[in-house]
């Protein structure tokens, strides 16, 4: 299949609903702008929480790092209602969970949503932003999860559009 060909950083979703927090794995997240900071989410319409962003109307972004391995497959493979049992977390600005020691922690108020296929693309204007370390980020390549190696290759440093 193609899609796993696509390489992406590992995310915890999150939000706050009913008084316990919510959150699922996510690749589909991505920059959209700078000015303002504005972050999308594709979220599937059978998840749960689907209801709880469109309900609450804002979402956490939590960018795992390489370290944080476990995490993401904790969340993974747990019942919704166990996922924050195990890992430390806190919230920021709109009350939306935010695991600690994750690479940078975004705290979104939707902005605008787009239905298409079985998804629901939110856009997230940034409302507050928490950076916890450097280090590398967990991707997500065909299936499994890897590291992005800490030497850059020769010639090939980023340049911007």
């Amino acid at each position: 299949m193609g899609m796993r060909q696509l390489a992406a950083a590992v995310n915890v979703i999150s939000v706050m609903a009913d008084g316990s927090p919510h959150g699922m794995l996510a690749t589909a997240v991505c920059s959209v702008c700078a000015a303002p900071p504005t972050l999308l989410i594709c979220v599937n319409q059978s998840a749960s929480m689907h209801r709880a962003i469109r309900e609450r109307g804002h979402f956490g972004v939590s960018v795992l790092a390489e370290h944080q391995f476990e995490t993401a497959h904790h969340f993974m493979s747990k019942v919704a209602s166990e996922r924050f049992t195990t890992c430390d977390w806190d919230t920021l600005a709109t009350g939306a969970p935010a695991l600690a020691g994750a690479l940078v922690n975004f705290d979104c108020e939707v902005e605008s949503e787009v239905n298409v296929g079985t998804h629901t693309i939110y856009f997230g204007r940034v409302v507050a932003l928490r950076r916890a370390e450097n280090g590398p980020p967990l991707l997500y390549h065909d299936g499994n999860y890897a590291a992005l190696g800490q030497t850059p290759l020769p010639g090939m440093a980023a340049k911007q559009c």
